[in-house]
């Protein structure tokens, strides 16, 4: 089959590239890596406004979060299934310290905050209490994914096959590699100074839990209906395989004990690789040297938020030929 545009790998990047690229008309082909199992079909989906030790707001979050919203939403209507919860995060407070952080940001803060949380109102223990930040939510990245496949598949765009990550296909005039970690570290795109890094998550079922927020405190459970939880997730800068285990497992039980005394059963327990490149920042474009080439990748955690936006750039640039800015921009990354 034949296309104007190859986009090879169908996790939140590709997914979302194809949708924009379907919008606006274009002749694609979506490649899916044969056997390959998209990290994006494990992740957790969680979109969280305000991360880190430093609660410093998402990169251009102003922006990037409405594109999102709206992308997701017109999805649904053409799927007519909803993939986005929009769901309140506590983000409750490791130690006095974190507190003090907090308390010291809050003017910096306060568009993103919906509540305080104080120890009496919680249902686990939480003495230096938390913050409610508002505007988050979760994907329900396997339906999203698997929806849309369905969809591209009955189109006649979707086509399952190996592919080499280092050549473009010589019957599109463009290939996205949109391969996540599996197309960083080497090949075209080597140079890109990214850092990978492996995720465990479990699925448990905990009867009685009567949390419907989406919690975090080194570490976050996220409720999934039916008295099941998403809880995780580690960091493994070392090994990069997907494979489970013991380890990881025994460090989110140990998460899931820090909120609850409830008994819980693991349901699932999976593993996959972040494509971070810099600070889980998008980055797209054409290879510097090879027109026919470009890439999508470097989402890390945070792709349920950016590859909306980062994929409208890049359609836009592929269709119309917009130039895409420096902060995005793989070219700009060359040394």
């Amino acid at each position: 089959m034949k296309a104007d545009i190859t986009i090879v790998g169908q996790g939140i990047a590709g997914t979302c590239l194809t949708w924009r690229l379907w919008d606006r008309g274009k002749s694609i082909r979506i490649v899916h890596r044969g056997d390959h199992r998209s990290t994006s079909l494990i992740s957790a989906g969680l979109l969280t406004p305000v991360t880190g030790r430093g609660m410093n707001p998402s990169w251009r979050l102003e922006e990037f979060l409405p594109e999102a919203l709206r992308f997701y939403r017109s999805v649904e209507r053409v799927l007519e299934e909803q993939f986005f919860y929009e769901t309140p995060i506590v983000r409750l407070f490791a130690n006095a310290g974190e507190r003090a952080r907090f308390d010291a940001k809050r003017e910096e803060l306060a568009p993103w905050i919906e509540g305080m949380v104080e120890n009496s109102e919680c249902p686990y223990d939480a003495p230096h209490g938390g913050v409610v930040w508002a505007g988050g939510g979760r994907l329900d990245t396997q339906r999203f994914l698997e929806a849309s496949k369905g969809y591209f598949r009955a189109a006649g765009l979707f086509d399952v096959r190996e592919v080499d990550l280092e050549v473009a296909a010589p019957d599109s005039e463009v290939t996205v590699l949109c391969a996540g970690a599996a197309g960083l570290g080497s090949g075209p795109f080597g140079f890109l100074p990214e850092r990978r890094a492996k995720g465990e998550l479990l699925t448990v079922r905990i009867l009685g839990f009567p949390e419907e927020r989406i919690v975090s405190r080194n570490g976050w459970i996220i409720p999934l209906g039916g008295g099941l939880f998403r809880a995780g997730s580690t960091y493994s800068w070392d090994d990069l395989t997907d494979t489970i285990t013991t380890a990881g497992r025994a460090q989110i039980e140990e998460l899931i004990r820090s909120f609850t005394n409830l008994p819980y059963e693991v349901v699932e327990h999976v593993a996959g690789v972040r494509p971070i490149v810099r600070q889980s920042r998008p980055v797209i474009g054409r290879h510097p040297e090879q027109e026919n080439l470009a890439i999508f990748n470097g989402l890390g955690s945070k792709g349920v938020l950016y590859a909306p936006g980062a994929a409208e750039r890049l359609a836009s640039h592929l269709s119309e030929g917009t130039e895409i800015e420096e902060a995005l921009n793989v070219r700009a990354m060359v040394s």
